[in-house]
């Protein structure tokens, strides 16, 4: 047995989903609300007798492993890695091949040392050591942080990491040092060093905070194999526990916001390093709360990358508030000269439309027609944008009281903006379901075909039960298929008088059937259909509708050639047509 499928063995999918979100019993299965989508009702189903999840609302499904690639926005290694680790499995692995990833984490660690130590002890980081006890910073916090300080020299890294085994390449690679003909030269110098790590512990990269005015204020690690900048919120693996605890996270711009606001006791803080924020830094921010409040020392409304984030968000299902800091301070200079004010600040954070409507009143005036132009332009595509039909009204209100316009007015820029939208997405889907030859919407008769796939992979218990329809009543060669092969291992289980066992079925079956067979099997059904009449009888006339069905297409397909025999005046296959016509109608009524 290999490492994956021991891992599967030992690790029971509804005990780690349950680490993640509360699950209910029902029936056989476990439901939540899907931790991939927002959603009321759950529609999240794990199924313990298959190892495997499914959303029938956003469509994801997996094993272990795509559950824990997905939530914690892992690869696949890295999701072995946990889960061996979580089972007390010892991974098999070639000792002469050095995973490449685990050397870039190596050599990030390394440079971490080297800068902290240059901070800490070395006179070279002394300027930088007085910078941030002036800002405030307490020993403590620079050890917890592991802030350093990058020497202001072409080599002194290089030189470091060469000594300890790693090559030019690899320090290129890592981003901490850029190619040059000699071989490299430090990416960091004279800067103070923050080390990016993520919400799992892992040191990814570094952002690095200049001394001197004349270079760039901040630079980051470039992309590499191990670090996207929009990937990652600075501080989530300090801040994630508090921010699951008081259901919030206060999302700061900058490293040293988030600093000194952790060092005030602010806990539930991260930084987006940035004003815009991406699908994968909000990814991260659901993890652990559906609620951010933003704390940036800028006009959100007014900035437009930030405004794409804020959509972002709201699709996401987040509930947004925004912390209003006056006089043109950061997060960093508020609580350093008043933490309480700091904490009414965070207290009286206002929610993120009605921060769009103060916002414009501060910039532009009503009674000036271009100004309020300039508003329509502004707002009615973020109201378009609001994913909540009851949020959207209110705000629909709010913008014409604002304005003293008639609330059909904006109501109708608004529902023109969104139609003009959804026109452009029903294209897009129009266009890819021609490509795919996919049919946007299921019909009754397909319906019908699923449903009785789904009730034979629903047996009732001690239930032994062959069927005997002919395959011809699926029109869907997929479920003929499927059909065929439960036939065949029905009447193997009834000859030996054995149950139904899902996994034992499936073992074999190609993955686009398996597929198809995890999906209907992890469809709820009625809970009356556990009583074996019920079930026999629901299935009966599942039949009977599915053979109507086709008894109806012979008939519109007979009276078609019926109709062009008559017009060649071929009254024999007339009189032949009409007869099977006569005789279909009879078993039609008859069924």
């Amino acid at each position: 047995m290999d490492d994956i499928e021991l891992i599967k063995e030992k690790i029971n999918i509804v005990d780690l989903i349950s680490e993640y979100l509360p699950v209910k019993k029902s029936g056989v299965n476990f439901k939540a609300n899907c931790p991939f989508h927002n959603e009321k009702t759950p529609s999240f189903v794990i199924s313990p007798e298959r190892q495997i999840f499914k959303c029938f609302g956003c469509s994801k499904s997996g094993d272990v492993f795509t559950f824990l690639i997905e939530k914690e926005g892992v690869d696949f290694k890295e999701a072995l890695e946990m889960l061996a680790s979580k089972a007390g499995i010892v991974l098999k692995q070639a000792p002469d091949k050095k995973d490449f990833t685990s050397r870039l984490f190596e050599i990030n660690l390394k440079a971490q040392e080297f800068f902290h130590y240059i901070l800490t002890t070395h006179s070279l980081g002394k300027k930088a050591l007085e910078y941030l006890k002036n800002r405030g910073l307490t020993s403590s916090s620079i050890e917890e942080f592991g802030i350093g300080y990058a020497p202001n020299s072409w080599e002194s890294l290089t030189k470091f990491l060469l000594k300890r085994g790693f090559s030019h390449q690899e320090i290129i690679q890592s981003g901490l040092g850029v190619a040059s003909k000699s071989g490299s030269y430090d990416r960091f110098r004279g800067r103070i060093t923050y080390p990016l790590i993520d919400g799992k512990g892992k040191l990814r990269g570094f952002s690095g905070r200049v001394l001197y005015p004349a270079e760039p204020k901040y630079i980051n690690t470039p992309q590499t194999p191990i670090f996207d900048k929009g990937n990652l919120l600075f501080g989530l693996n300090l801040a994630k526990g508090e921010i699951r605890n008081k259901k919030e996270a206060i999302l700061v711009e900058g490293e040293m916001d988030m600093i000194m606001s952790f060092q005030a006791g602010f806990k539930n803080i991260v930084a987006s390093k940035g004003t815009a924020l991406t699908e994968g830094q909000i990814d991260l921010i659901t993890k652990y709360t559906d609620n951010i409040s933003l704390a940036f020392d800028m006009d959100l409304a007014g900035d437009s990358a930030c405004r794409r984030g804020i959509e972002i968000a709201d699709k996401a299902g987040l509930n947004i508030k925004v912390v209003q800091l006056s006089g043109g301070k950061d997060a960093a200079e508020a609580v350093s000269e008043n933490p309480s004010l700091w904490q009414k600040a965070i207290e009286e954070s206002v929610p993120i439309y009605d921060y769009y409507l103060t916002s414009t009143a501060k910039r532009y005036d009503t009674k000036n027609p271009a100004d309020l132009k300039r508003i329509g332009e502004e707002l009615i595509p973020v109201w378009a944008k609001i994913t909540d039909d009851l949020v959207r009204e209110r705000y629909i209100q709010r913008l014409s009281a604002y304005l003293k316009s008639d609330e059909k007015i904006i109501r109708s820029a608004v529902d023109k903006e969104r139609n003009t939208k959804l026109q452009s997405y029903t294209n897009v889907l129009k266009t890819a379901s021609a490509k795919d030859n996919v049919v946007p919407s299921k019909s009754r008769r397909e319906l019908l075909e699923e449903y009785l796939i789904a009730l034979l992979l629903h047996l009732p218990k001690d239930f032994n039960f062959v069927p005997t329809f002919p395959e011809t009543l699926f029109l869907a060669e997929k479920w003929r298929q499927i059909y065929v092969l439960l036939v065949i291992y029905l009447d193997s289980i009834s000859f030996k008088s054995r149950a139904f066992e899902i996994n034992e079925f499936v073992e074999g079956l190609p993955k686009e059937l398996t597929v198809e067979v995890d999906r209907l099997y992890l469809t709820e059904l009625d809970s009356k259909l556990s009583d074996n009449k019920f079930w026999q009888k629901e299935l009966e006339g599942v039949v009977s509708e599915l053979k109507k069905a086709l008894i109806k297409a012979s008939l519109q397909k007979l009276t078609l050639e019926i109709k062009n025999a008559q017009e060649f005046d071929k009254m024999d296959v007339v009189e032949s047509l009409n007869k099977r016509f006569r005789d279909l109608s009879v078993k039609l009524k008859n069924l």
